[in-house]
C-alpha cells in the first residue's frame, strides 16, 4: 500500500512510500485493544501533524529534534473509510463506512507511529463509529480530531444550556467545531476572528463575532463579559503567539468559577495536562491546558455524528489534495502558515468529485 512517512530529509518533512498492507483481523489486539481493518478514503491532516507529533510539546528550538524522533511514523490521526474486516463481536462487518481515529498519540513513543495518511489502517474499536449519514467522506475525515476536543473540553469543565462561552480563533479547526458544539448544546456563543472570517463565523451560529483587528476588541470583549468558558484557540508556546497576551488580558472576563482553557502550551504546561490524566491531580492555576483523549473516544464520535445528522455541525474543508508528496507537502506548509479556515483534507483514494 501506499502510506506516507515522516522523513527529516524531505521537502517539508514528508514523502510517500509503499508498505506491506495489513491484512486480516486475526490479530484481535491493537494497543491492547481490539482493532478494525479499514480502506481510508479521506484523511484530516491538523497543525499537530505538521509539527511532527511532538513538536507543539517541547521548545521550538527543538523541532529538528522532534522530526528526526518520528522518522518512519506515518503522520495523522483523522480518518473516514470502509471497513475490511473486523473481529467477532465488535460490532462492524465489511463494508461499514465509518470514521474516527487510526492511531493513538502514545504509539509514538513505543516506535513508527501507524496514522491514517495511508490506503490501508488498522483502527481501534473504541476510536471509531459510523460515519454521520449526512456528510461525505472528506467532511468526516475532517472531524475527529477538532471535534473531539472541543466535545471533551465542553465536558471537563461542565458545559451547560443558558452558558455564556468566548471563543477566541473561532474560525479556526477546534475553534469553528467549538462554536457549534456550544451552540449544540445552548450556550451563548461569542467568537473572535480575522475581518476576512466574520460572517464565516457568523454562519456557525455564533451570537456574535467580534474582529480582533476592528478597534479594542479586548474592550469589546469585555462588554459581552463574564463568560463560564473562555476557549483559547490561539495562544500557545509559539512565539508567534506569545506577544497576543490573551489570558493576562482576557482573565478577568472569567465567570467566577469558569474556565480559561488552551489547546498550546510550553512543556511545562503540557507535563501538567498529563499529570492531570494519568494520576487526576490539578497543577493548573486560572488557565488550564486541554489534551485530547483519543483512547475510548467512540461515546465523543457518536454524539458529533449525531450533532451532524441533526444538522447542528458542519464541517468547514478548506481544501482537499490529492494523496501524493505534492499535495502532502502542500498540507504541511499550509498548517505551518496558520491561515486555514476550518480544516484541510487530504484525498488517499482519489475519489473527491467522482461521479
Amino acid at each position: 500500500m501506499r502510506c506516507a512517512v515522516y522523513d527529516a530529509l524531505a521537502p517539508s518533512g514528508i514523502k510517500l512510500t509503499t508498505l506491506a498492507a495489513p491484512t486480516g483481523s486475526s490479530a484481535k489486539t491493537f494497543y491492547r485493544r481490539g482493532a478494525i481493518l479499514c480502506d481510508v478514503v479521506a484523511a484530516g491532516v491538523n497543525p499537530v501533524d505538521a509539527k511532527y507529533l511532538v513538536g507543539d510539546k517541547v521548545p521550538e528550538s527543538w523541532m529538528g529534534w522532534a522530526a528526526r524522533r518520528v522518522d518512519g511514523s506515518t503522520p495523522c490521526f483523522d480518518f473516514s473509510g470502509v471497513v475490511v474486516d473486523a473481529p467477532a463481536g465488535s460490532g462492524y462487518e465489511a463494508g461499514d463506512e465509518v470514521y474516527g481515529f487510526a492511531a493513538d498519540p502514545a504509539s509514538v513513543l513505543r516506535g513508527p507511529m501507524k496514522g491514517s495518511l495511508a490506503e490501508r489502517v488498522r483502527a481501534p474499536v473504541d476510536q471509531i463509529c459510523r460515519k454521520p449519514k449526512s456528510l461525505s467522506h472528506v467532511e468526516a475525515a475532517a472531524l475527529p480530531l477538532v471535534g473531539t476536543t472541543a466535545l471533551q473540553a465542553f465536558q471537563q469543565h461542565g458545559l451547560a444550556a443558558g452558558h455564556r462561552v468566548l471563543v477566541v480563533g473561532a474560525s479556526g479547526g477546534v475553534g469553528h467545531a467549538a462554536v457549534q458544539v456550544a451552540k449544540a448544546r445552548g450556550a451563548r456563543v461569542v467568537g473572535v476572528c480575522s475581518s476576512r472570517n466574520v460572517d464565516f463565523v457568523a454562519g456557525l451560529g455564533a451570537d456574535v463575532v467580534l474582529d480582533y483587528a476592528a478597534g479594542d476588541v479586548f474592550d469589546a470583549i469585555k462588554q459581552e463579559a463574564p463568560f463560564d468558558i473562555i476557549f483559547d484557540c490561539v495562544s500557545s508556546a509559539d512565539a508567534r503567539d506569545s506577544g497576543a497576551g490573551y489570558h493576562a488580558k482576557l482573565e478577568g472576563a472569567v465567570a467566577a468559577g469558569g474556565s480559561y482553557v488552551v489547546f498550546g502550551g510550553a512543556t511545562k504546561d503540557w507535563l501538567k495536562a498529563g499529570l492531570k490524566r494519568v494520576a487526576r491531580v490539578n497543577l493548573f492555576g486560572s488557565m488550564e491546558l486541554f489534551w485530547i483523549k483519543m483512547p475510548f473516544a467512540a461515546s465523543a464520535l457518536e454524539a458529533l455524528a449525531a450533532f451532524a445528522d441533526e444538522g447542528e455541525l458542519k464541517v468547514e474543508v478548506q481544501a482537499v489534495l490529492p494523496f501524493t508528496d505534492a499535495g502532502c507537502r502542500e498540507a504541511f506548509d499550509t498548517l505551518r502558515g496558520r491561515r486555514t479556515v476550518g480544516k484541510l483534507v487530504v484525498d488517499v483514494a482519489g475519489t473527491h468529485g467522482a461521479t
